[in-house]
């Protein structure tokens, strides 16, 4: 009898599993439809792709700003929305939203540039829950923000110049620290607000995991990072420093990928604009020229923003990261971007002057840069021409500077501790397949070796225990991690990943050699490549420390000290108005960051071509007003 009851309750118990497990599948597979409906277009991959970087469920998106005031507020608001504060573009949709934001109408008020996946964040799970997540386009799209207060469409491929990522960074780390915040407080704040919109038990239940799992997460790293900043601190130069338009790409770096506190990194970048990325005009991207494949720079943007080797591996991110680098091969050549005379109309440079500029260009710039052809309308843009001397060549700063200077721009980019070591901890933080796994392994024995050679016992115990990590993904990638470096060439059907190697590090390449060949190194250098829409590059230098093209050429003074945030472009000066701060302090709750060129890393010196403040006469400020007027065409 005992056996018939235990047989019969085992069956039962089975048939439950049985029905629990497809009726999960099925689910899972309606949740998770948002995320894998096949492959999507460069831009939609660019705008809406999926790369791991989601930061907070939609539900709770919603209710943040009632839920978390005292995380997000930066005690500077001036009636602007959470999002606006950190300088994240409106949702163009957003105009012609009647109804209440809530989950179902996300992608017609979240930011632009935020995807909605039901992936977990930091993993592959998918969920019930729905996730606000980061793209390309969140950093990688601007506006142009004019005097009469109106606001250009948003730019693909532009950098978002008011966007300040990092205090949004801390301010969801503080958010999420909260004790007083629970799963069950907002989804009754959001109830409130979406009273149609019902929370079933098992979202329930995932979205207090998420928090339980993220506070766990973020508490952990306390120890080592830090507590986040909050208030007005979120606004000050003196605790985050990059502020808007800028990130500490090596400080995250560091962080993820090497597991050391990087918090001592003064390489502050502008985030860049991504136009016209095609390999044969740019082999080299990042300012450095660090990096040699538009995939490999897409990867790395998405590792170093807080994506995980895990998301990275999902076949929806690594296809949306190939689509968005496509993109960005194409913007501006094949996919038309707006020249400056359709922004500015009015401000149209005449012909003559432009011609002009461009004779002085083409003595004193293209060498370095390339060029563009005048166009015969203002409205056209002709091609680059990639061709110059010292074109695609590493211009050495700091310690390898020429002995004329050279560049003379300010150098922390390029010489932050730990640079040197970046380039293998990158390399072999995705195993390859066999072959290259092996030489992986090798090349971490050999660093660890040469530590302790050179008398370095921590470099040796940081290059043992980057090896115990590397076995560790080698097991889970068996067959190779779907982006590990050594790719062979998109169409190359003869190529073998294992020839490739000789381009890994270390490698010995020439930093003078053209084409270098190194998939990642460290050349202490800025690459000298074309700059197309330079109008949209500003502020400029790589530290964003000049604010307008006028000043970068010396035809006006560089300020020292100016104010940052929401900035007027001014399209004579070719750039933003850039305040002065008063009494020390930029009081203006839309421009609030003190840019200070004293300040490590902030340096705005170098790069005076074609000449100094002091060698300029009249007849040179007479070029220069015509080559600022040819700039403003290409």
């Amino acid at each position: 009898m005992i056996r018939k009851v235990v047989n019969t309750l085992a069956i039962v118990i089975g048939v439950v599993a049985l029905v629990a497990s497809v009726g999960w599948l099925v689910l899972e597979q309606r949740w998770s439809a948002g995320d894998t409906d096949g492959p999507k277009d460069g831009y939609a991959a660019f705008t809406h792709g999926a790369f791991g970087l989601e930061a907070f469920p939609i539900k709770y998106a919603v209710v943040a700003g009632r839920v978390s005031p005292a995380a997000f507020r930066t005690t500077l608001e001036d009636g602007r929305s959470l999002w606006e504060t950190y300088g994240f573009l409106a949702n163009p949709k957003a105009k012609d939203l009647k109804e209440q934001a809530c989950q179902g109408n996300a992608e017609q008020w979240l930011p632009y540039g935020f995807a909605v996946t039901n992936s977990l964040p930091q993993t592959a799970v998918q969920t019930p829950l729905k996730f606000a997540g980061l793209t390309c386009a969140s950093c990688h799209s601007g506006q142009i923000r004019k005097a009469d207060g109106s606001l250009s469409a948003p730019i693909s491929g532009m950098g978002n110049m008011e966007l300040d990522v990092i205090a949004f960074s801390d301010a969801v780390r503080n958010a999420v620290l909260d004790p007083d915040l629970t799963a069950d407080r907002i989804l009754d704040e959001y109830a409130k607000l979406c009273p149609n919109d019902s929370t079933g038990p098992i979202e329930a239940f995932m979205l207090d995991q998420w928090l339980s799992g993220a506070r766990a997460g973020i508490g952990g790293e306390t120890s080592k990072y830090g507590l986040p900043y909050h208030g007005a601190a979120l606004k000050s130069a003196d605790a985050i420093p990059a502020g808007p338009g800028r990130t500490r790409p090596f400080r995250s770096i560091v962080r993820v990928a090497m597991d050391l506190p990087g918090e001592d990194n003064y390489a502050y970048s502008k985030i860049p604009v991504v136009f016209e990325q095609a390999t044969d005009l740019r082999p080299r991207a990042q300012y450095d020229g660090s990096l040699g494949d538009p995939v490999t720079r897409s990867f790395t943007a998405a590792y170093a923003s807080g994506s995980s080797v895990t998301a990275l591996s999902k076949p929806e991110v690594v296809a949306d990261i190939k689509a968005a680098a496509a993109y960005t091969e194409k913007l501006g050549i094949e996919i038309p971007v707006q020249p400056f005379a359709a922004h500015f109309p009015d401000a149209v440079p005449d012909p003559a002057e432009v011609a002009r500029g461009f004779e002085v260009y083409k003595a004193y710039c293209s060498d370095c840069h390339g060029y563009r052809p005048v166009a015969a309308k203002p409205t056209e843009v002709k091609p680059w021409v990639a061709e110059g001397r010292y074109i695609h060549h590493m211009m050495g700063v700091g310690p390898k500077a020429p002995a004329d200077g050279g560049l003379g721009v300010d150098a922390d980019r390029v010489t932050f501790r730990y640079a040197h070591d970046l380039p293998l901890t990158l390399w072999t933080a995705l195993p390859g397949n066999a072959a290259v796994a092996a030489v992986q392994e090798a090349r971490l024995d050999k660093a660890r070796n040469d530590a302790l050679a050179a008398g370095d016992p921590a470099l040796a115990y940081y290059w043992d225990e980057r090896k115990s990590a590397f076995l560790e993904a080698k097991r889970i990638y068996r067959t190779g991690h779907p982006l590990y470096f050594p790719a062979c060439p998109e169409g190359d059907g003869n190529c073998k990943p294992e020839d490739l190697l000789a381009k890994a590090p270390p490698c010995a390449d020439d930093m003078n050699a053209v084409p270098q060949t190194c998939e990642i190194t460290d050349y202490e250098a800025f690459v000298n490549n074309p700059i197309p829409y330079a109008f949209l590059r500003a502020p400029y230098l790589h530290n964003g420390s000049v604010p307008t093209m006028a000043q970068l050429l010396n035809l006006e003074p560089r300020p020292t000290r100016f104010c940052r945030g929401q900035n007027v472009y001014d399209p004579d000066a070719l750039g933003y108005v850039t305040p002065a701060p008063v009494d020390g302090k930029c009081a203006d709750p839309r421009q609030a960051f003190l840019f200070d060129t004293t300040v490590r890393g902030n340096g705005n010196q170098g790069h005076d071509y074609p000449w100094k403040p002091e060698e300029l006469n009249d007849e040179r400020r007479a070029e220069l007003r015509a080559l600022l007027a040819y700039l403003k065409t290409i």
